[in-house]
């Protein structure tokens, strides 16, 4: 189709503000500039503050033309015939873009009333070749999309309107077409099709897939029913059903473009990428790839599937199909630009946008919990609402693990707020799976398994997760790590205590010694006076005496943790790996630990790896104590003994 002269602004209409001649002559420097994404963009931002504009829907037509995005094309033209029904240029770029878009009967019957408002255009003679090209083959092509006989022409037309608004989301309006058309013709599965899917969009499965199954029961190898009702029972939690709705499709040859888009698209669903591109290749030998009518989508899947199967070079090169076919296809962009990202923070491939995974009406019932949840505020209210969200949408359970694996960013988070929020076992499983998996983001991936540890589904310590492209030892601990301070003290002892602190940063241990002796004769059991006791020998050099205190704190006292890491790190340094582990291993066990806790414990464990030569272990648990205290100075010195090849790290 060509592309429309820009409208100057009508006479009499209101004037509008100077910023949007200001933001429309950019835009239209974009266009000049061939810069045709930015353009598009800045024409749609314009588009929502400032509706019903001809100039802003003409640019838009010409934009989506460069773009090759005959269907945002055709949705331009649509609104701005409505607008300015009386230009013979914009009926005559409507009709073409009807035809661009496969719907002749459209095209035809806009060109007819061209011919008959303007007999005399300088492109009537263009239009009449162009409606005696179609009429010379309409009667064969109503016959094969099943609509002869006298009103075929008529019912044709409204099959294609049904399309049309379809992709609009107009879907009550297209309903009632369809139900209309198939007054006429209870029989005609298009239009059966088209209704199914537009349940399935307003999120009533049900009645989405009881049209599909009325198709099946008068053409059981109907391809668009039976993709349909994949998805449909596959989204609804229903897989072994919808496996075998895709063993059906499976089995009908590709002998059409739509065929194998149809294919694909069910296969994607289920996350059958080998079937996918079996698919691709039964489209190549059947001569199909070349045709200039394939559908972008297909490539796109391809490509999707290519990349999960590690087949990146034919995943790229699919994807250069698909924007060659079209250049303004975002999912295509949008998965391209995440790839640039490192591996460790990407999301792609994601075959389909958030909107084509879950259904409108549960998105709108989703944010209303939300609001609600905003509103209540606490975490306890939150779990509770989005318990209820689960029970009323019971389709979002069987989702959820689909979208954590194969959805895109924001059917990803949402998944993760989901799942992590309700707490129940069958989330908490779908977590666990994500996180040891190779899909998403390590972030991501790495909080999953963290809440999948805290809920007892994976045991605390070293777990092999994919992170940074490779599989690597990860440290899980299920923790809750806290500032607050534990335990009491008399307050004559809090402030012997305080000083006795002091005196050891500064190295005295001597006075320390004393302080903390006078402090030990008023609480004599106190677990952190005799660790600090056991310091201060230290600091003075009298190592015996420090290593009998902390083995007779740790025999009063079995449960403080201070003196059960320094009764394992001494193990460590006399050799015993075995003991070591057995005094660390119920500390992994705690559920809360304060930071000054954690940072013990993460030292013992970095030294009791290394001990046993998984330095992959070590650097995990010094990524947690970095994390966790990152000013603690002897991170530092750690960090060089560990990195340094050869070098003796106890002392």
């Amino acid at each position: 189709m060509t592309k429309k002269k820009r409208r100057a602004r009508p006479r009499g209409a209101r004037p509008l503000p100077a910023r949007f001649f200001d933001q429309l002559q950019e835009a239209q420097t974009l266009m000049r500039r061939k810069r045709w994404t930015e353009a598009r963009e800045m024409l749609e931002s314009l588009d929502n503050r400032f509706p019903r504009r001809p100039e802003v829907l003409t640019d838009l037509v010409n934009v989506n033309v460069e773009l090759k995005d005959m269907r945002s094309c055709l949705k331009y033209c649509e609104r701005l015939a409505a607008i300015v029904p009386n230009d013979p240029d914009i009926t005559m770029s409507l009709a073409g873009a009807y035809i661009a878009n496969l719907y002749p009967a459209l095209g035809l019957r806009t060109f007819r009333r061209f011919l008959d408002r303007w007999p005399d255009h300088e492109r009537a003679d263009e239009a009449r070749k162009t409606v005696a090209l179609i009429e010379s083959g309409a009667d064969e092509m109503m016959e094969d999309i099943g609509l002869a006989g006298e009103d075929g022409f008529e019912l044709a037309a409204m099959h294609e309107e049904v399309q049309c608004l379809m992709t609009q989301r107009r879907y009550v309006e297209s309903r009632k077409l369809a139900e209309a058309l198939l007054d006429s013709r209870p029989d005609f599965a298009p239009a059966l099709n088209n209704m199914s899917l537009s349940f399935f969009i307003e999120g009533d499965s049900d009645q989405a897939i009881a049209s599909a199954e009325r198709v099946l029961a008068f053409a059981p190898d109907n391809f668009q029913a039976l993709s349909n009702l994949t998805r449909y029972l596959c989204l609804s939690g229903r897989l072994e059903e919808a496996e075998e709705m895709a063993g059906r499709l499976k089995q009908i040859e590709a002998h059409t473009n739509p065929v194998c888009l149809k294919k694909a698209e069910a296969l994607t669903y289920l996350g059958d990428d080998q079937g996918v591109l079996d698919v691709f290749e039964e489209a190549q030998a059947a001569g199909l790839i070349e045709a200039p009518l394939l559908d972008p989508l297909f490539y796109h899947l391809t490509a999707v599937a290519a990349m999960r199967l590690g087949q990146e070079e034919k995943a790229r090169a699919c994807w250069r199909e698909a924007l060659d076919l079209s250049p303004g296809f975002e999912l295509v962009q949008e998965n391209l630009a995440d790839l640039r990202n490192p591996e460790g923070a990407r999301h792609a491939p994601w075959p389909y946008n958030f909107a084509q995974w879950v259904p409108q009406k549960t998105v709108e019932d989703m944010g209303a919990h939300l609001r609600s949840v905003s509103r209540r505020g606490g975490a306890e209210a939150s779990t509770q609402l989005v318990e209820r969200f689960i029970r009323q949408h019971p389709e979002i359970a069987a989702l959820i693990p689909l979208l954590l694996e194969r959805g895109d960013p924001a059917g990803r988070h949402f998944a993760f707020i989901i799942a992590s929020s309700a707490g129940t076992p069958e989330m908490q499983a779908a977590l666990k799976e994500f996180a040891l998996s190779r899909w998403g983001p390590d972030e991501m991936r790495h909080k999953a398994a963290q809440v999948a540890s805290e809920a007892g589904l994976l045991p605390p310590g070293s777990v092999k997760m994919w992170m940074q492209g490779e599989w690597r030892e990860v440290m899980l601990l299920g923790i809750e790590v806290h500032g607050e301070l534990s335990g009491t003290h008399r307050p004559q002892v809090t402030r012997l205590l305080a000083r006795a602190m002091s005196a050891l940063k500064h190295g005295d241990g001597k006075d320390a010694e004393a302080l903390l002796k006078e402090a030990l004769a008023i609480e004599p059991d106190a677990p952190d006076l005799l660790h600090n006791l056991s310091g201060a020998y230290e600091v003075q050099g009298r190592i015996d005496e420090a290593e009998a205190l902390t083995r007779e704190n740790h025999k009063r006292n079995p449960d403080y943790l201070f003196a059960r890491t320094a009764l394992a790190r001494l193990a460590l340094r006399e050799g015993n790996i075995e003991e070591a582990e057995e005094l660390l291993k119920p500390l992994l066990l705690r559920r809360r630990l304060h930071f000054a806790e954690l940072t013990a414990l993460c030292a013992a464990q970095v030294e009791f790896f290394v001990a046993k030569g998984e330095l992959d272990a070590a650097r995990a648990w010094m990524r947690i104590w970095e994390d966790c205290n990152p000013d603690d100075p002897s991170i530092a010195d750690f960090r060089q003994r560990l990195e340094r090849p050869g070098s003796r790290f106890f002392r």
